[in-house]
């Protein structure tokens, strides 16, 4: 009997040491030091691409585009462009479908029997200038004279407030990348934008009439450049005009006469290939378009050498001398 009672001491010993610790271990694991969360961050959303949009209205609107492609369906099918890609985009006519619907409301009241609501319904369609447009072009062939009659008054209207390009009524949108141009209808209602005071909106594609990108409007600034003079010495005086020129950074060595004075205003009889050099605006032997500034001479045109071209030092130069305007 001794011997039983020694044998199962430990064991009943080892019972409530047992208890306590499946009772205590919730409370030790409810306090426990959560572990760190180890889950890789979420990547930052892109800045967004800077873009200059033209409203239906004539006003622009600078802001960034948070979309990352554009869905265009073409007589080809469905078309997906990367936004980074888009230089320029020119928005087909569209209306939305409330003011879609207050048109024609208006358009029906043309023949109303009493004539102060075919006044009222008149100077409606005028208020809607080119939204009504092109649902007035339709009207002018209406059998009723009257209706006809006023469509034509509102379009005459219409036409002499509204600049002609603005009344341009495109069917199809159409996206121009750097070497391409695709023609066909954007299947978005709107588009995620950015801006500088109002954070991210949505920009309805129906208020939109174009859109440029950073680099369309590059493209855009340069495509009247005409070739440029050897020299700036034919527009004397002609201080803060602005011309727009193709050139070919000057390269050494082709035997042609490349004399610069000054650094960043030049003289007017300073080479303009190798200033455009000199200014670090082409590399030699390439092909550029560069915007150029008449300016009044500074007292002292000074010398540099930059991007291997070496300019003069001359004093005032009372006709004048110019800088190229970097944007």
């Amino acid at each position: 009997m001794p011997v039983t009672r020694l044998l199962f001491r430990p064991l009943a010993l080892a019972v409530p040491v047992t208890l306590a610790a499946a009772v205590f271990a919730p409370l030790t694991r409810g306090t426990a030091t959560a572990a760190p969360d180890r889950t890789a961050p979420e990547p930052a959303r892109a800045a967004g691409l800077d873009v200059e949009v033209k409203c239906v209205d004539d006003s622009t609107l600078k802001l960034k585009l948070l979309e990352d492609k554009l869905e265009l369906v073409t007589r080809y099918g469905f078309l997906q462009v990367t936004v980074a890609d888009v230089r320029r985009i020119e928005f087909a006519h569209r209306c939305p479908p409330e003011v879609a619907e207050r048109i024609a409301l208006a358009i029906s009241k043309l023949a109303h029997a009493d004539f102060q609501t075919r006044e009222q319904a008149t100077t409606d369609l005028k208020n809607h200038r080119e939204r009504a447009y092109p649902f007035l072009l339709k009207t002018l062939k209406h059998d009723d004279p009257e209706v006809s009659r006023r469509a034509d008054e509102a379009l005459r209207f219409i036409q002499a407030k509204v600049p002609a390009p603005l009344l341009e009524a495109r069917d199809s949108d159409v996206v121009y990348t750097e070497d391409s141009k695709f023609t066909g209808k954007l299947t978005a209602q709107s588009f995620r934008v950015l801006t500088g005071m109002f954070g991210e909106q949505s920009l309805k594609v129906a208020d939109m009439r174009s859109l440029r990108t950073g680099a369309g409007i590059a493209a855009d600034e340069f495509a009247g450049a005409v070739a440029a003079p050897a020299t700036m010495a034919t527009y004397q005086q002609q201080f803060g005009k602005e011309f727009v020129f193709n050139l070919t950074g000057h390269a050494p060595g082709n035997g042609q006469q490349a004399t610069v004075w000054g650094t960043d205003v030049y003289t007017l009889d300073s080479n303009l290939a190798a200033a455009a050099v000199h200014a670090g605006l082409a590399k030699p032997g390439e092909a550029v378009a560069v915007r150029v500034r008449v300016v009044q001479s500074p007292l002292q045109f000074t010398a540099s050498f930059r991007n291997g071209v070496n300019s003069n030092a001359y004093g005032t130069f009372a006709s004048g001398g110019y800088e190229f305007v970097k944007r």
